[in-house]
């Protein structure tokens, strides 16, 4: 027996749902490694970041990368004529095309227009979902001088992200603070010193920190990048190394679940009959419903299908336990379903 729902019958909401970003679902990172293969292979280019050793556990993923990019190649090797693949150039040129719009030779870090080179903290895209949740990350560098820096986003002060017209948005800063306690910004980006700039911008769908290496270079991180020209400088792990010694990354994922509600009701002359075959009793070839059931007809609903308009079985619910259904008894049962 079938129902067509009306638009009584349902109901839509939509929530914003947020969770841990890293493996195993944990939203705080304390320790990080990365892999030898990988790093031998493709160190040049980027350093792969784990949760777990993947050298001790085989269940270990990546995620998030590690690059340094810069739009003359400096930092590492090859120019015309010598050995090398430029790895530097063609990473700052990549996410130049990516994030930044056309005829855009430099990366913007607030007063700062014309970066040369940046950093990038990219997390692993089956890790984001819909987007890392403004807000709500932390991230921890140290150097080896004993400098540390605590680096957030500014979206609780900066509602809606720059206008700069980029290719993804919002687009948002990368300030010093703490979420620790409450969200706490220690100095806004407009504030920077404008030749360094800010600490760098966050782009929330992308899942990307792009980071401004001059700002690093200040107080009271002191993280200097090489930039040697024909140079084997890996200063992709240098970042790494910061991030290691800084032992500490908080970052959620957000995501928007549309729920659609089916209010199925089973009124009292409806859904009082069954196919089943233990409904039914055979006699001299007549298939007859049970002497019992014909004045006081019984069901158990234990199912709901959910159809299209080609009679196509598009969803099932199974309800715990079995539901008495008669002339005497209505039900009305409601199926969630979540996308």
């Amino acid at each position: 027996m079938y129902k067509n729902f009306t638009g009584d019958d349902v109901s839509i909401d939509v929530s914003l749902v947020t969770s841990g970003v890293w493996q195993d679902g944990v939203s705080n990172l304390t320790t990080f490694f990365s892999s030898s293969t990988q790093y031998t292979n493709t160190g040049d280019y980027n350093v792969d970041v784990y949760r777990h050793n993947p050298a001790s556990n085989a269940s270990a993923s990546v995620q998030f990368g590690v690059v340094y990019g810069h739009k003359e190649g400096s930092g590492s090797l090859g120019l015309k004529g010598a050995t090398g693949d430029r790895t530097t150039a063609a990473i700052f040129g990549q996410f130049n095309s990516l994030i930044n719009p056309p005829q855009t030779n430099n990366f913007t870090f607030q007063n700062n227009t014309t970066a040369p080179h940046m950093y990038a903290l990219v997390i692993n895209r089956a890790r984001i979902r819909e987007a890392i949740e403004p807000g709500g990350w932390e991230l921890h560098l140290s150097a080896s001088s004993g400098g540390i820096v605590k680096l957030i986003d500014d979206s609780s002060t900066n509602v809606g992200g720059n206008t700069n017209a980029r290719n993804f948005s919002p687009e948002l800063n990368i300030v010093s603070g703490t979420l620790i306690g409450g969200t706490n910004i220690n100095t806004a980006a407009g504030s920077e010193d404008s030749t360094m700039g800010s600490y760098g911008t966050f782009y929330p769908s992308l899942g990307a920190l792009i980071l401004n290496p001059d700002r690093l270079s200040g107080a009271p991180l002191g993280l200097v990048t090489q930039s040697g020209s024909n140079a084997d400088n890996r200063n992709n792990r240098k970042i790494f190394n910061s991030i290691v010694n800084g032992g500490y990354f908080q970052m959620k994922r957000q995501e928007e679940i549309t729920s659609r509600h089916y209010f199925i009701r089973a009124t009292s002359n409806n859904f009082n009959s069954t196919t089943n075959e233990t409904y039914y009793t055979q006699s001299s070839g007549v298939k007859q419903i049970i002497p019992g059931m014909i004045r006081d007809a019984k069901t158990y609903i234990t199912s709901v299908g959910l159809y299209n308009n080609a009679n196509e079985l598009i969803a099932i619910a199974k309800l715990s336990k079995p539901i008495l259904k008669s002339k005497s008894r209505e039900a009305l049962i409601k199926v969630k379903l979540d996308f």
